[in-house]
């Protein structure tokens, strides 16, 4: 009984043009990856998350080199794997297997020496604003006596204006015997 396997696919072997078309090609899709910007330009992978991000782009890059059969589902699972792992980020989207095809489709392409998807995206890098900042986080203070209710008014637009706010007054203050302060309920408005 003999059993016959077919040979695995012999390794592409990339030329010094397009090794570097690749491996640009590469750090630029994971650079336009918004989960992966969103956690360099957080720090969620401490002070040194852009070391994690371009040390991500060499592994896509050399994902090949191990596996020659790697796919779209190959990228994706590490993609998810190192987000995890070197950033503490649970992707709950497909956005890593839509980065997977993007990668699988672009070595396609530099395969057959065509590097218009890398040069678009280069195109794209180059003219981006120079001042891309992290993601807005608001925090809400809601403590803060500083006029946030005349904000919310104006906010609201539309509604119908209720009676002039006034000013409430504040619960004296009432400590026992031993000089603890009681805490009192809110009074009712």
């Amino acid at each position: 009984m003999t059993s016959t396997t077919a040979p695995a696919p012999a390794p592409v072997i990339f030329t010094s043009e397009q090794t570097q078309k690749w491996e640009l090609g590469v750090s630029l899709l994971l650079n336009f990856w918004q989960p992966l910007r969103d956690a360099v330009s957080c720090s969620w992978g401490g002070p040194d998350s852009e070391d994690k991000r371009d040390w991500l782009c060499g592994v896509i890059a050399d994902l090949w080199t191990e596996d020659p059969e790697a796919d779209d589902e190959t990228v994706e699972e590490r993609l998810i794997q190192v987000m995890e792992d070197e950033f503490d980020v649970n992707l709950e989207d497909d956005s890593a297997y839509e980065v997977g095809k993007q990668v699988l489709a672009l070595r396609n392409e530099i395969i057959e020496n065509n590097y218009a998807t890398v040069d678009a995206l280069q195109q794209r890098f180059l003219a981006r604003p120079c001042n891309a900042s992290a993601p807005r986080i608001q925090e809400v203070n809601q403590d803060a006596d500083s006029g946030d209710e005349a904000d919310f008014d104006e906010e609201m637009g539309d509604t119908p204006a209720s009676a002039p706010s006034q000013p409430r007054e504040r619960q004296e203050r009432v400590v026992d015997d031993d000089g603890f302060e009681l805490v009192q309920k809110p009074r009712r408005r």
